[in-house]
């Protein structure tokens, strides 16, 4: 599951590069949030690539490494020392050259920077006569772009000792050892940059420690590497920690993400669900729009700030093109009041106004059931499962109209409890009882129309004439985690769930082997999301199947210990386990936000008794 691209990352800055953290071609670069600002990163000496002899990944910010001059053979003629970081101040590579046989030599940095959308990068259209201008410095050189909307974006690189920019390169005529340090900074308009401090970063991530110890070295890694990604992700926002949902194309703020980070997370981080929390309610939607899905209390699903996205030329700015963040707001608002009352005062209006959309815009036919219509212009299909194809009937037809998918009806099941409890705190016990009736129905109409009683399972959707979709998916049994499904049908949810259509041996299939449009090698149907398990996983232990719960996180952990970094991945192909490692699926973010917090959130279940603290901030 090892992937050739590297990324080092400090709240909006990534630098994207090859094995070698080199940057030369395709989707590498050096990012600020959704704008590359370098788009080759290249060192040579004496005309060709060092050559590594050693990596070592002290922090996700933070490359060590030893190198020589290429092909080394029996003797190195030069050496190279270098730490690569990446911090709130910009991109900071420290090398010592060590010259061991004498003579001349040269150092070059190859750079560039084109100041392209990460959508372009991605494929999308691309803005034509980008007008990138370059002027040398006394210390480097300067890349500078104005963007359409009168954005000044500029790339300053600064070399200690300076070298002579060639108009391709910085280079260095060297004659014995160097210490040499260069630093990039990405900066927009007239701000100024900031002093990287690598060693202040080390300090904070060892602050990120893992709240309990493993009986097992090497399932106690997967819990390190675990903290260790959850801080990597993290924007730094007014409103607190904000994690971005993967490395290296979502360092976004997005709504489901960011709310499923932080329901797994919550025992033992709330400060990131505090965060995740009041970052969406600031920008919780207050009009209709019908180009973004912008509706009044409904929870943003993606929010960028590329130059695509601030011409208009995306939907999002931000875009809340998903029906399942609103009720997964509600619901953490909930969770958080619990240990801290004063935040359902706080976020009263917030709450509220997102109980309003379930039971308005949110639910288009009044039927008690949140619904989405297929959105051509943005994202079709308006859950977890986002992808064009993920939702269809056992005919293999795509569902049209009001599409009810049955997560979000148990999303919206546990945010009418929290809705309950949110307005018992602050005093209005009307509401509460308006809540736990809204609660009662909504279970009861769950029941009625995603029971598949030939099958022994749910289905996974109703289309806009109310057909349910009888396709075997993974959905119905992550939704074991919200408690709507009664307890007397549990069991069956369980093994179906389990049975060998679903269950790869590694976590769930997203769509059972038997039904129309598998491929095990597919985004949403076939393919194992390790985070669609881990709520399954959370679900088995509420109803208390505490074997079966253990058993599954045992086998994401393990899937984690067949990677080199001990990470799982976005997702892997569904092949049955062997006696070998998870087939990787190739775009598969790495880390990938929801799959940071599984080892944490799953923990508990892979020790023997490790107690879940109470939820504190």
């Amino acid at each position: 599951m090892l992937s050739t691209r590297t990324v080092l990352k400090e709240n909006e800055l990534y630098l994207v590069g090859d094995a070698n953290y080199t940057v030369q071609s395709g989707e590498s670069g050096f990012y600020r949030r959704d704008t590359r600002h370098l788009s080759a990163y290249r060192w040579l000496l004496d005309g060709e690539a060092p050559q590594p002899l050693v990596q070592h990944l002290r922090a996700p910010f933070w490359m060590s490494e030893q190198a020589g001059n290429a092909n080394l053979g029996y003797t190195m003629h030069t050496g190279l020392t270098r730490d690569l970081t990446v911090t709130a101040g910009g991109l900071q590579d420290h090398l010592r050259l060590k010259v061991y046989t004498p003579g001349h030599h040269q150092l070059r940095l190859e750079l560039a920077a084109d100041f392209v959308d990460m959508f372009e990068v991605r494929g999308w259209n691309t803005l034509e006569d980008r007008v990138v201008r370059v002027t040398p410095t006394p210390s480097g050189v300067t890349f500078a772009y104005t963007a359409r909307d009168g954005m000044e974006n500029r790339t300053e690189v600064t070399c200690t000792p300076a070298g002579h920019w060639d108009g391709t390169a910085m280079v260095w005529e060297v004659a014995g050892d160097l210490d040499l340090t260069v630093t990039v900074q990405a900066l927009q308009d007239a701000e100024a940059g900031q002093p990287a401090d690598p060693q202040a970063l080390l300090t904070d991530y060892a602050q990120w420690q893992p709240p309990f110890t493993l009986p097992h070295s090497n399932d106690q890694r997967v819990l390190e590497r675990s903290m260790q990604d959850l801080r990597s992700l993290l924007f730094h926002t007014d409103h607190g920690p904000f994690p971005a949902a993967g490395l290296p194309w979502f360092v976004a703020p997005f709504g489901r993400d960011s709310l499923i980070i932080a329901h797994l997370v919550l025992p033992y981080r709330p400060d990131i669900a505090l965060g995740v929390v009041r970052y969406l309610a600031a920008r919780q939607g207050v009009k209709h729009d019908p180009e973004t899905l912008e509706q009044p209390g409904k929870i943003l699903h993606e929010e960028r700030t590329g130059e695509l996205t601030r011409l208009n030329l995306t939907v999002f700015r931000p875009y809340y093109g998903s029906c399942d963040a609103t009720p997964l707001f509600v619901w953490l608002v909930g969770e958080l009041s619990r240990s801290r009352p004063e935040l359902a005062t706080e976020l009263r209006p917030q709450w509220e106004a997102a109980l309003k959309w379930m039971m308005t815009d949110g639910d288009p036919d009044q039927d008690l059931l949140i619904e989405y219509t297929p959105h051509e212009q943005g994202i079709r299909n308006q859950v977890w499962k986002d992808s064009g194809d993920s939702t269809f009937n056992e005919d293999g037809q795509d569902a049209e109209g009001h599409i009810a998918v049955i997560e979000v009806q148990g999303y919206a099941y546990a945010a009418y409890l929290a809705g309950t409890h949110l307005a018992r705190v602050v005093g209005d016990n009307d509401a509460a009882q308006f809540y736990t009736e809204r609660a009662r129905k909504l279970r009861e109409k769950f029941q009625q129309s995603f029971w598949w009683p030939e099958r022994g399972y749910y289905a996974h959707a109703l289309d806009g004439d109310k057909r349910p979709l009888k396709v075997l998916v993974s959905n119905p049994a992550h939704t074991l985690w919200t408690g709507i499904i009664p307890p007397e049908h549990a069991g069956a949810v369980v093994g179906a769930a389990l049975s060998d259509e679903l269950y790869s041996g590694w976590g769930l299939r997203t769509l059972g082997t038997q039904e129309p449009r598998y491929n095990p090698v597919s985004y949403h149907n076939g393919s194992v999301w390790p985070h669609d398990t881990a709520v399954f996983a959370l679900g088995l232990e509420r109803y208390g199947y505490e074997q079966e719960a253990r058993r599954v996180a045992r086998d994401l952990f393990d899937a984690a210990l067949w990677a080199d970094d001990a990470r799982l991945p976005e997702l892997f192909a569904g092949f049955a386990r062997e006696d070998g490692p998870p087939v990787p699926y190739p775009a598969a973010c790495h880390p990938q936000g929801w799959d940071a917090a599984i080892p944490l959130a799953l923990a508990h279940l892979i020790a023997e008794r490790i107690p879940v603290p109470e939820h504190e901030v």
